[in-house]
């Protein structure tokens, strides 16, 4: 029935009049209270939390696209008539308010808005909802058509279907949402599942939420949740991420406040520390309310080594890519978006720590999996915004930010105290370093003092003294490659406080023209930054794994050509890639090889582009099998390779490019070492390969071939390809 105001007489209305309500409403409670889709889940989560369910299973069936399903089943109490219409279909029902425990286990109820139901209608169109109560003979279902509360349309005026049927469990509830509104892919999904296994409060924190009946995994009131993904006929099982890496910790942070008083302790089996600190500031809100623990990383394996296998360590270092961070939880219950990816709410990014020696501390969010949790029963002190995301930000709130950022602050210091002193007690690679240099000097100078006697000698002298020239020079870059894998650790710890820095100043609705185009190229720079230091980082890793694997070039092209699209952008040149066939796969070779092939190619192709002063560079990659073997043609549109250096180009030291005079930019002098053919020379050699310089496609100047054996299906089955 719509609305008409012309239908109405005053005289009709002697008693006065009442509200009615626009079904336009639901809605708007839907899409305004349940701001996000993994906030509606956990909300429906919840809600079977709070009906003493055991079990929950999620499934989402043919999400891929819009219009897929969710069905969300569990064992809980279920509801019968006179539940489903009065909790239900009542909006803002008053039965967590009036009981703030659930019946059987006596669990702290989750929520108390009644929004569940508002998050059915954020998730989809269409919601079909069966329940059981033990004691009811049959159970219930209940059809709901959310697009037909439509704006000028009065709420009362529209029914939803109900029936009773025969079910095959003897309580629990099932919704099943159709039409849904988002699509749902494997990462998304597995996304709310980690953030529906981070619902409850983990049980190992404290004992300051015992009396709340947090649902324990080894207890009869324990809540399990699983989560599948359904194509057609296959349901696949979305895993849990593991986050049992605890032990492994640099330090472990436990703080809470007691007198008004914060204090935190600080433990590192590691560092042999075990200090307690006291803190200052005022913290009279937190009184016995809360308490924290976090666990410390810094993400370079120096720190490891001898502890954990290095599998472990880089196992956690991507585990804290999605993970890290300071998680909150409220009477047991996850706070969203607290410790999401991208939140800074303890404002740690922002912080600069150095110690007194003033060597830099890693502190950002990555560097903690960190646990708050609150007890707060009456909502007095810390209450939930009414969209169920984020707390109000009052005095209290205010007052645990700066707690717990000084706890980690003040506890990682102590951590990178006991770390810098021990890293001072080991340099003694440099008089080694020396002693090198001296007994190689010593050789050539001795060898040089052989010369004379006849030609032919004289000739073997040069070459080993050229020999012993190569093996120094490739000394030394091995020492700078060191040198460059510390430095790309180390810079890493300063990324998430530049993106935070940067995201602040493009959130500032009152910059001119001229400070956004600055904030513009500042980020496009910064992202090319980061291109190049997590190739670095990511080669160096691998590196440290010494297995050999078939390699699927094709693959390796693809994933070098993501990685160097920031910069190609932003240098005016255009990479084409053509591939002939499938699984073109090398016999085993060590991933980092290729990284240095693919790499020292490009960089000369960039500098020959350079040289040539080309208003729009090119370079293409050719991939495809022939004779046995897998090849690659690299090739550009740089000054060319004339006919007498074609060969010349693999020797050590020879290159085409000038250093060029003292006062020139070295950002911008084109250069190099002569060495970089001679390494892919030497690794493609040492699989039986080959390289040459072979003549380009048309629009092209230079072009070189890589041709290595391929693997054989033996090879490919053994390692499980």
């Amino acid at each position: 029935m719509s609305i008409n105001q012309d239908e109405f007489d005053i005289e009709d209305f002697d008693i006065g009049i009442n509200f009615s309500v626009d079904a336009g409403l639901i809605n708007r409670l839907g899409d305004e209270l349940v701001g996000r889709s993994e906030t509606a889940v956990s909300e429906l989560i919840k809600n079977a939390y709070d009906a003493d369910a055991n079990n929950v299973v999620l499934n989402f069936i043919d999400s891929d696209s819009l219009s897929g399903s969710l069905v969300i089943k569990d064992d809980g109490i279920g509801m019968n008539l006179s539940q489903l219409i009065n909790g239900f279909m009542r909006l803002s029902s008053s039965d967590k308010l009036h009981n703030p425990v659930s019946p059987i286990f006596e669990r702290q109820r989750a929520g108390r808005k009644g929004i569940g139901r508002f998050a059915t209608q954020r998730l989809g169109n269409k919601l079909t909802i069966i329940t059981k109560n033990k004691n009811s003979k049959k159970g219930l279902k209940l059809e709901v058509d959310w697009t037909q509360y439509k704006i000028d349309t009065d709420l009362t005026s529209i029914y939803n279907p109900i029936s009773e049927i025969d079910v095959d469990f003897v309580s629990g509830t099932i919704l099943t949402i159709n039409d849904l509104k988002d699509t749902w892919t494997e990462s998304q999904i597995k996304r709310v599942f980690r953030y529906v296994s981070d619902l409850l409060q983990p049980d190992y924190l404290s004992t300051l939420g015992s009396n709340l009946n947090i649902a324990l995994e080894n207890s009869d009131g324990y809540f399990n949740v699983s989560c599948f993904k359904t194509n057609g006929f296959e349901s696949v099982e979305i895993a849990s991420v593991e986050t049992m890496v605890f032990d492994n910790a640099l330090g472990v942070i436990e703080g809470s406040v007691s007198n008004n008083v914060g204090v935190c302790r600080v433990v590192s089996r590691r560092f042999d520390i075990d200090d307690e600190i006291i803190l200052e500031g005022q913290y009279n809100k937190l009184e016995d309310t809360v308490h924290f623990k976090a666990y410390y990383f810094i993400y370079n394996y120096e720190w490891y080594d001898g502890y954990i296998p290095k599998m472990e360590f880089q196992r956690i270092k991507d585990l804290s890519e999605e993970n890290g961070g300071i998680k909150l939880y409220r009477n047991g219950f996850r706070v969203l978006p607290y410790g999401e990816k991208g939140n800074d709410w303890a404002n740690i990014e922002k912080a600069n720590l150095r110690t007194q020696d003033n060597a830099y501390v890693p502190f950002n969010n990555n560097s903690f999996f960190g646990f708050v949790e609150i007890v707060d029963r009456d909502g007095k002190v810390f209450e939930e915004t009414s969209s169920r995301e984020g707390l109000i930000e009052n005095e209290a709130f205010t007052q645990l930010t700066n707690f717990i950022n000084n706890a980690l602050r003040q506890a990682t210091l102590r951590i990178n105290s006991a770390r810098y002193r021990e890293k001072k007690t080991r340099n003694s690679t440099d008089s080694e370093s020396t002693n090198y240099n001296s007994d190689t000097r010593n050789s050539q100078q001795r060898l040089l003092g052989l010369k004379g006697k006849s030609p032919e000698d004289d000739k073997l002298i040069d070459d080993v003294i050229h020999q012993l020239e190569e093996r120094e020079m490739l000394r030394v870059l091995a020492g700078i490659g060191l040198n460059i894998a510390e430095f790309t650790h180390e810079i890493r710890q300063f990324i998430p406080s530049f993106n935070g820095s940067i995201n602040f100043l493009s959130s500032q609705e009152n910059l001119n023209e001229q400070a956004k185009e600055s904030l513009f190229n500042l980020k496009d720079n910064f992202n090319r930054f980061k291109t190049y230091t997590s190739y670095i980082d990511n080669t160096i890793t691998r590196n440290v794994n010494r297995e050999k694997q078939p390699l699927d070039i094709r693959k390796l092209v693809t994933e070098f050509k993501n990685i160097i699209s920031f910069e190609l952008k932003n240098i005016s040149i255009n990479f084409f890639d053509e591939f002939y066939g499938y699984d073109l796969y090398t016999e085993p070779m060590h991933p980092s090889e290729w990284s240095s092939i693919l790499y020292n190619l490009y960089t000369n192709s960039k500098k020959a582009i350079k040289r040539a002063n080309r208003a729009q560079g090119m370079i293409k990659v050719i991939c495809g099998r022939e004779d046995g073997k897998v090849y690659l043609e690299f090739m550009d549109n740089g000054d060319g390779i004339t006919q007498k250096n074609q060969n010349r180009i693999f020797d050590a030291f020879f290159t085409t490019s000038s250093s060029g005079p003292m006062n020139v930019n070295r950002n911008d002098a084109v250069t190099g070492t002569g060495l970089g053919l001679k390494i892919v020379k030497d690794i493609i050699l040492s699989y039986r390969g080959s390289i040459k310089v072979i003549d380009p496609e048309e629009e092209f100047i230079t072009c070189l071939r890589i041709e290595i054996p391929e693997a054989s299906l033996d090879t490919l089955e053994k390692y499980g390809y």
